[in-house]
C-alpha cells in the first residue's frame, strides 16, 4: 500500500531523509517513529504529494507519487499536528467547506458529513471550532481526513496535548475505523504508549535514515537482554533483600509499587525456571505472600531508547 525506495531529501546540503526504505501492507496500523528533527514530517510531505524527493521515490497504492500527485491525494487522507480549522464555523461547516474540494455534490457531502460527525462523536455540536477543546479539534480533524472515504490516512501526533480519557477515545475511534474500513493508518507520535496499543508494525529512523522496522512482538524478543518480571509481595522490601541473594539475578529495583527482577541475559528456559522456582521457594520459607507475578515485556518506550542508544554504537 505504501513503500519507499532510496527515498532521500536534501535541504541546503543537508540530508533531511537519506535512502529511506519502507513498505507499509495495506490495512496496517503503522507507527513511523524517531527523534526529533530525524525525518518523519519530511517523509510524511513526501508520502502526502506536498514536497518532492531529491532523490529516490514513493509510491501509494502503487502511484508514483511525484508524477501524480492529485490522483495521490484523492485516495488519502492527512491530519497535521497542528490542525487548522476556521474558528468562526461549526464543525460541519467547516467539513462541508473541505468536502468542496473534492467536487461532492450538496446531497452527497450532508450525507457523508452527518456520518462522520457521529462517528467522531461530535453530532449535535453547534458551537464554534474555535470554542472546542484540543480533544474536539482532533476528533474533527480526523472526520476531515476521512471526507473523501480515503484508503490511507495519515497522522501526526494524533493525541499529542490530550488527557488521558482524550487519548482512549482517540485511540478507540482509529481501532475502529482500520476494522470496519480497513484503512491503512500511517501514525506518527511521541506517544509510545499510543504505539504500543495502536499499531501492527513500526519503523524507527533517526537522522533521516532506518535503524529499525518489524512487529512490536519482533523487537521486543530481538531487544530483550534476558528475562524480567514483576513481583509483587506482602513486603517488597523484605522480600528484595530476598532476591538480591539468589543466583542469576542481574537487578532488582522498585517500580510502580512492584519490584522489577531482571534476570541474567542468555538464561535458557530451563534456568529461568530454576530463577523462578528458587525465587518463590525464598519468599514463602520467609512467611511473605505473593500477591502478583508478571513477565514483564519490553515497552515501545524500552525498544525506542534502545534502539536509538545502539544506533550509536553500529548495532542497530
Amino acid at each position: 500500500m505504501i513503500r519507499t525506495e532510496n527515498l532521500t531529501k536534501v535541504y541546503n546540503g543537508k540530508k533531511a531523509v537519506d535512502g529511506l526504505d519502507l513498505e507499509v501492507g495495506e490495512g496496517e496500523i503503522f507507527g513511523f517513529l524517531g527523534p526529533n528533527g530525524a525525518g518523519k514530517s519530511t517523509t510524511i510531505l513526501m508520502l502526502t504529494g506536498m514536497i518532492e524527493p531529491t532523490g529516490g521515490r514513493c509510491l501509494v497504492d502503487g502511484i508514483e507519487v511525484a508524477k501524480d500527485p492529485l490522483q495521490v491525494k484523492k485516495i488519502i487522507g492527512y491530519l497535521p499536528e497542528d490542525v487548522g480549522f476556521y474558528g468562526n464555523m461549526t464543525g460541519e461547516q467547516n467539513l462541508d467547506y473541505f468536502a468542496r474540494f473534492y467536487g461532492m455534490d450538496a446531497r452527497e457531502r450532508k450525507d457523508r458529513i452527518a456520518e462522520l460527525l457521529e462517528l467522531v462523536h461530535l453530532d449535535g455540536v453547534t458551537q464554534k471550532a474555535g470554542e472546542y477543546s484540543r480533544g474536539m479539534k482532533q476528533r474533527l480533524g480526523i472526520a476531515k481526513a476521512l471526507v473523501n472515504r480515503p484508503q490511507i490516512i495519515f497522522l501526526d501526533e494524533p493525541t499529542l496535548g490530550l488527557d488521558p480519557r482524550g487519548q482512549r477515545e482517540i485511540q478507540q475511534l482509529l481501532f475502529d475505523i482500520n476494522k470496519s474500513d480497513g484503512i491503512t493508518i500511517f501514525i506518527t507520535s511521541h506517544m509510545l504508549k499510543d504505539i504500543e496499543v495502536l499499531c501492527n508494525k513500526v519503523c524507527i529512523i533517526k537522522d533521516g535514515s532506518l535503524v529499525e522496522q518489524g512487529s512490536i512482538r519482533e523487537l521486543q524478543e530481538k531487544y530483550r537482554d534476558g528475562y524480567s518480571m514483576l513481583l509483587q509481595t506482602s513486603d517488597n522490601e523484605a522480600a528484595e533483600g530476598l532476591i538480591r541473594k539468589l543466583k542469576k539475578v542481574a537487578r532488582v529495583a522498585g517500580e510502580d509499587g512492584q519490584l522489577l527482577i531482571e534476570c541474567e541475559s542468555g538464561l535458557s528456559d530451563d534456568e529461568v525456571l530454576s530463577v523462578k522456582h528458587e525465587l518463590v521457594t525464598a519468599i514463602l520459607s520467609n512467611g511473605l505472600d505473593i500477591r502478583e507475578m508478571t513477565h514483564k515485556t519490553l515497552s515501545m518506550e524500552d525498544i525506542f531508547f534502545k534502539v536509538t542508544d545502539a544506533e550509536k554504537e553500529g548495532i542497530a
